[in-house]
């Protein structure tokens, strides 16, 4: 099975920042719109980025050949069925895959105690699917695997 990642499409994109939001929300535990009132530090595994006039989220791409699993000195990073989930609960903080990262798509977060490495992990324990997809009002984000995605740009020409 081939892995699934976002894809965004930077022309659908208007920089709303309810993806990150939702994200957010969901990985706190709260409902999208208590995410507006609350006081918590809410941390995104997911986040906006503005280039050349564009704006399109950006999250990891659960790449085929994981350069952050590849690294990893404790062996915290898995690859499953379709993605690349990064154990939180055993990671030790040291950061190596955020170094090799080519999208910059992963992020050390203090946690409780500790540095923990965090990345989109397309909400795979949530039936609805991911947060940031359910809340794009534009419709610019989607779920895609690596065929897709060929096919997909093979039609932009």
């Amino acid at each position: 099975m081939r892995n699934h990642f976002i894809l965004a499409n930077s022309t659908k994109c208007v920089g709303c920042l309810s993806c990150e939001l939702a994200c957010a929300a969901s990985f706190q535990g709260i409902a999208f719109v208590e995410a507006y009132e609350t006081k918590l530090p809410l941390i995104s595994r997911n986040r906006v980025i503005k280039f050349e006039g564009k704006t399109s989220p950006l999250q990891c791409m659960h790449c085929e050949s994981p350069s952050c699993l590849a690294v990893c000195p404790h062996g915290v990073i898995e690859k499953m069925d379709d993605f690349i989930k990064i154990h939180e609960e055993a990671c030790v903080g040291c950061g190596t895959c955020s170094l090799v990262c080519p999208y910059g798509a992963i992020t050390m977060i203090q946690k409780e105690d500790r540095r923990v490495a965090v990345k989109c992990n397309l909400c795979f324990d949530r039936i609805d699917g991911p947060s940031c997809i359910r809340v794009c009002t534009t419709s610019a984000i989607s779920v895609v695997d690596y065929d897709e995605y060929t096919m997909l740009m093979a039609q932009k020409g």
